[in-house]
């Protein structure tokens, strides 16, 4: 799969500087410059308008420092933006770090130096999209201790139904293999219903699966899987419509 092009808006009163850096980075890596501008405030319409991953943003600059107009924009430019400030002096790596700058790029740059930044750019863009799924892993599975103590992750698709156990005050889950288990004593029907939008409450002590709901009878949900007392499963009437929404959505 071809890795998608960088977007580069370079940031610099020199304009010999700018054509430097723009064709060390078109002609070396996977980039493109998208805008440049002389000094900051010209840049701002071009930031706002097109879709920038990385500014390289000169320090020393006359109407206004990189420093100050990083501080200025940072609330209006894309958070995913990475700033990356460059200079002839390395004085100012301190500031720069302290202005949560992603890198620092010392005048005049090497091939390298832009190399690493390059790489530091995919590897955290990686790192930013394995987070993400692993939240969605964790969103669509349910954490449950069976009667070993042992800790079982359940996938919420290949979760049938769940009911509340008055004995206890405890919800349980069934599960499509036939297999039942207790949740947490915390859990409630709010935190339930938010693990997907497949899940639908029918009435005060059952929250079903509509991916399972074979049919409706006389008010009744006929599940595919089989249930222990499916007269229980009743809709009842303030929660009728919002099953029936789900249930014709599938």
């Amino acid at each position: 799969m071809t890795q998608k092009r960088i977007t580069v808006f370079i940031i610099d009163d020199n304009a010999e500087a700018v054509e430097i850096l723009k064709i060390m980075l078109e002609k070396h890596f996977n980039v493109g410059v998208v805008g440049t501008a002389s000094s900051p405030f010209m840049a701002i319409d071009g930031l706002l308008e097109k879709s920038v991953d990385i500014i390289f943003l000169d320090i020393e600059m006359p109407s206004i420092t990189g420093l100050e107009f990083c501080q200025m924009i940072r609330q209006q430019i894309n958070p995913k933006t990475k700033v990356v400030f460059y200079s002839a002096h390395s004085k100012y790596v301190l500031n720069a770090m302290r202005q949560e700058a992603f890198d620092f790029l010392l005048k005049p740059p090497t091939i390298d130096d832009i190399g690493i930044i390059i790489k530091r750019y995919y590897e955290n863009k990686l790192m930013s999209i394995a987070s993400a799924v692993s939240q969605s892993e964790c969103a669509r599975s349910l954490l449950v201790v069976n009667y070993l103590n042992e800790m079982i992750r359940i996938d919420v698709e290949k979760c049938v139904l769940f009911r509340f156990r008055q004995e206890d005050n405890t919800w349980e889950v069934l599960c499509a293999d036939g297999k039942s288990y207790s949740l947490r004593r915390r859990t409630n029907s709010d935190m339930i219903l938010a693990l997907t939008r497949n899940l639908v409450q029918i009435n005060k002590r059952h929250i079903v699966n509509t991916r399972y709901v074979k049919k409706v009878t006389d008010n009744n949900c006929v599940m595919d899987v089989q249930v222990d007392d499916p007269d229980s499963l009743s809709i009842s009437r303030s929660f009728k419509q919002s099953f029936l929404d789900a249930f014709n959505a599938i």
